[in-house]
């Protein structure tokens, strides 16, 4: 009888081993995507391009500030990225950021970064994080930009 205790045990902490490497050495994937804020709207609109060929990167930092894992990626031609993450970051402060556009639209704004939260013990079963968009600006405005604000009512015009 203790034999089988003992060889069920040994499943048991086996099995528990397998679980926490699983995890361990698992992949995160964040995604989103860059575009063009070419109206200063602070969100996309239909005459929003996207960015290709943008840097975009995920960092997570310990609680003391230290780098645990830093990855880049640039942007594809519809303006998506997929940057891989190794392993879990439950108690790191992670964060996806833009780094560099090549284009003329390439003024920084407050949406060019957010936290992602890089753990299986959130309840969230994928291994995908989606984030964004992110977006840039140009030192230009485009012209069918009033227009395009007048089909979102920005201008607070009743009809």
């Amino acid at each position: 009888m203790a034999k089988i205790s003992a060889f069920f045990g040994l499943i048991a902490l086996l099995a528990l081993l397998g679980v926490a490497n699983a995890h361990a050495g698992h992949n995160f994937y964040v995604t989103g995507k860059v575009y063009c804020d070419n109206c200063a709207a602070g969100y996309p609109t239909r005459i929003s391009p996207p960015i290709p060929g943008a840097t975009v990167a995920v960092e997570c930092k310990d609680r003391a500030g230290k780098r645990l894992f830093y990855n880049e990626q640039s942007t594809d031609n519809n303006g998506l990225f997929n940057i891989a993450v190794q392993g879990e970051h439950e108690h790191d402060a992670c964060e996806a950021f833009t780094v560099s556009s090549p284009t003329s639209c390439n003024i920084p704004t407050d949406s060019s970064r957010g936290p992602v939260f890089l753990t299986h013990n959130n309840g969230i079963n994928s291994d995908e994080r989606k984030t964004g968009p992110f977006a840039y600006r140009s030192t230009t405005t485009h012209s069918a930009c009033q227009a395009v604000m007048a089909e979102y009512n920005i201008y607070g015009d009743s009809d």
